[in-house]
């Protein structure tokens, strides 16, 4: 497994087809990955807005499309479609992750991806191509960490941890996904997007070693 940190400055943002966002936030955190299709990603994102500017200013972005404002204020989150190139490029790869949270906007681009390192490389290509990072940091993967620790983030493990232990992997369940979204004071949005990003990490791991 390897980790890669990446990096486009404020001043690569200016001048990319990311501009109309440097306008609206300073940045936009993505906290979750809701749903993932062909054609873009449904994202869960926090956003700190240049002043004058909402969540309805968005919209004025050609990527990007709001669905729905959840909460008011800092405090609040926004559900968004982006159907960036970029974007689409890393759901394209099944042996990468792109590891929330991450941040675009006016402040810049940072993202962590984490995979095998073919993907990585194909990821990295593509990426140079339709946007240069200005910073790829390749980050070590300590050698005491288990095969799960490499494949999955702390939060993924900690909630698939509380799901097991729930009961809600049994048949028949003994916890549906809202009862444990109620336990782990989490959104159920998120909590099934931490479970199924876990869930497809450790079953493409099950299938590579199986081969």
């Amino acid at each position: 497994m390897r980790e890669i940190h990446l990096r486009w400055t404020a001043e690569t943002v200016a001048n990319s087809e990311y501009a109309p966002i440097a306008k609206i936030a300073h940045s936009l955190e993505v906290v979750g990955h809701l749903d993932i299709g062909e054609d873009g990603i449904r994202q869960l994102i926090h956003a700190s807005f240049c002043e004058g500017c909402g969540p309805e200013d968005l919209n004025s972005v050609p990527f990007l499309k709001v669905e729905s404002v959840l909460g008011v204020g800092d405090g609040g989150h926004i559900v968004v479609w982006n159907s960036h190139p970029l974007s689409i490029a890393a759901i394209k790869f099944e042996n990468i992750h792109i590891l929330p949270p991450y941040t675009y906007g006016g402040e810049g681009i940072s993202i962590k991806v984490r995979g095998v390192p073919s993907g990585i490389s194909s990821f990295l290509k593509i990426a140079r191509k339709l946007l240069p990072p200005d910073v790829v940091k390749v980050v070590e993967m300590e050698s005491n960490k288990s095969i799960v620790e490499t494949l999955l983030t702390e939060r993924q493990i900690e909630c698939m941890k509380l799901a097991v232990s729930s009961g809600y992997y049994e048949h028949p369940k003994k916890i549906n996904l809202r009862e444990l979204a109620e336990l782990m004071d989490t959104p159920r949005s998120t909590l099934q997007e931490h479970l199924s990003r876990a869930e497809i990490a450790l079953m493409h791991w099950g299938s590579e070693q199986a081969n």
